[in-house]
């Protein structure tokens, strides 16, 4: 797109435009004068006559509506929207405050190499700024974030620019919008496809702190399966690595859901990437602990306290247990009753009784019935949680985890044996490292058997 204003051009009576700020893929953005208030502004312009879309014109409509709604001190003040017609042309202006500073592309084509807690103070502005975008109904997505569209200022604030390319969740994530806006290197993978959910602006955050880290542009770094590799060219933290690997997933269900998350993690604040100890996914009935804690990888499989006739046969106990108690106390209590109220009535006297009529009456059924309920009860109630007792004991003293660094495993999978006792062939996860085998499993769920040998041999291709 040329150049449509010159400098000392004066637009809509109001504006003095000074210079050229930028281009970019919607309009041409101006540093102009306002000539009532005598401040600065960003003016963006597009001209009918030079846009050969229509769609171009469609999403800088949108984006002055967007603008107009927003009000975040990390996105510059929106302040007019505006058009100004010719016998050769209709230019359509919005009019911002202007952010002082310079984009971050800018400072990098400078010479500036930022330390990993300058990247990591600008991903936390950014990543509140995210939240709030994310936070308005319908939520808003950028979808072209990168280094050019930010600013930073010398005391460190940044602002994030140019939301022609915005878009909001209420029109396009549900029907899947089929536009593709942003800019290749920092567009997320289902970008391609004209999708956008609220991890989209994450991948592009990451990217651009990729940039930062490494001078090169994300598509000239090395990658594995869509995955960008770029350990090997940073000096930062595992911690940072981890949290940045995260953010940068290809698939979206493995990024972190949203700007939130992804900033609560950055802080520490919850178990992420950047967390020295990660839980993998598992079902919530499952007898699997993995953790992956960077340099040991640790498998815990607890086994069931008891097999499942025992675990009935108590389950059966237990509620019996609670049922009869009361039952037999309530009866116990009548028949004694019962029983004084006929003593005191009888010509004999309740004091008559020698220990031997006291006894007898045991022998009565109702009492004796009542007295043996609550003794046999207790007695297996007790046995019961005896046993889930020694149980505990014997899982913390013979149960031992298998504890492996990551780097000595070589091959993860499943093998066959043969039971002849069982009289069946079942199936047992096999680690092989450099100095022994691991078997181990060989009584679980096959689905998490497969669960597993999955999640390990994802760690391994992490690692290399």
């Amino acid at each position: 797109m040329e150049t449509l204003q010159q400098s000392e051009k004066i637009i809509a009576e109001k504006y003095r435009i000074i210079g050229k700020l930028g281009q970019g893929g919607v309009g041409i953005t101006y540093a102009a004068v306002d000539l009532n208030s005598n401040q600065k502004v960003a003016l963006k312009a597009l001209s009918l006559r030079l846009t050969t879309e229509w769609k171009k014109v469609e999403l800088f409509e949108r984006e002055a509506k967007t603008l107009s709604g927003l009000n975040h001190p990390g996105i510059p003040r929106y302040i007019d929207y505006f058009q100004v017609d010719t016998d050769q042309d209709r230019c359509f202006y919005i009019a911002q405050q202007l952010a002082p500073g310079k984009s971050l592309a800018q400072l990098i084509e400078n010479g500036w190499k930022p330390n990993e807690a300058q990247v990591r103070h600008i991903a936390c502005q950014l990543l509140e700024i995210l939240v709030y975008l994310q936070s308005l109904l319908p939520a808003t997505i950028h979808r072209d974030i990168k280094p050019q569209n930010i600013i930073l200022q010398k005391n460190g604030r940044v602002f994030l620019v140019d939301f022609g390319a915005v878009q909001n969740t209420y029109h396009h994530t549900v029907t899947g919008g089929s536009t593709v806006v942003g800019t290749y290197g920092y567009m997320a993978p289902e970008q391609f496809r004209g999708k956008a959910v609220l991890s989209t602006d994450l991948y592009g955050l990451g990217t651009t702190l990729l940039f930062l880290l490494t001078q090169k542009f994300p598509s000239d770094l090395p990658r594995q399966k869509q995955k960008i590799k770029f350990r090997a060219r940073v000096s930062i933290s595992p911690e940072f690595a981890d949290w940045l690997e995260k953010i940068i997933e290809p698939a979206i269900e493995a990024r972190f859901h949203s700007a939130k998350d992804a900033l609560s993690a950055l802080r520490g604040e919850q178990q992420s990437g950047i967390n020295p100890e990660k839980m993998f996914k598992r079902s919530p009935q499952s007898r699997i602990t993995l953790i992956d804690a960077q340099r040991w990888l640790f498998i815990k499989i607890y086994p069931d306290r008891f097999p499942s006739k025992i675990k009935g046969f108590f389950q059966f106990i237990h509620l019996s247990y609670k049922v009869l108690l009361p039952f037999s106390l309530i009866l116990v209590f009548f028949v004694s009753l019962g029983y004084i109220c006929h003593m005191s009535s009888s010509t004999v006297g309740l004091f008559k009784y020698t220990v031997a009529d006291w006894l007898g009456k045991l022998f009565d059924p109702f009492f004796s019935i009542s007295i043996l309920a609550i003794i046999i009860f207790t007695v297996f109630y007790a046995l019961m949680w005896l046993c889930r007792f020694l149980c505990r004991i014997a899982s913390r003293l013979f149960i031992r985890p298998i504890k492996i660094t990551p780097q000595d495993i070589q091959r993860v999978k499943l093998s066959g044996i043969h039971l002849p006792l069982l009289k069946k062939s079942m199936t047992f996860c096999r680690i092989r490292t450099k100095s022994r085998n691991y078997c181990f499993g060989l009584f679980l769920p096959q689905a998490e058997k497969e669960w597993l040998v999955g999640e390990l041999n994802d760690c391994l291709s992490k690692l290399k």
